[in-house]
């Protein structure tokens, strides 16, 4: 099994085998990671479930940030860029047709 694993695993799974990623691993692992989450997420089969998975892509979407060194300023105006733009998910519209 290859993914990315949170800091402290290391200390509670003692027979796997861990090793840093090479900077240019560490972009594909979180996209990988935060795919893995979100799929989680989607089959999360209780309330207590769905808030630790959801808990689980908002750190993986923060480590994306830190290690692009985005700034909570500009994802924010991205955010509202894409609002002012496209709306956001507030009445909850499902395309049927194109």
């Amino acid at each position: 099994m290859h993914k990315l694993v949170r800091d402290k695993i290391p200390e509670f799974a003692t027979n796997a085998k861990f090793r840093s990623l090479k900077q240019e691993e560490i972009l594909s692992a979180l996209q990988n990671k935060i795919v893995e989450e979100a799929n989680e997420v989607k089959n999360a089969t209780s309330e207590e479930n769905l808030l630790e998975e959801l808990a689980d892509v908002y750190t993986v979407f923060h480590a994306i940030l830190d290690f692009k060194g985005i700034s909570k300023e500009q994802l924010l105006k991205a955010v509202n860029d894409k609002k002012k733009l496209k709306g956001d998910f507030s009445k909850f519209l499902l395309m049927e047709k194109n």
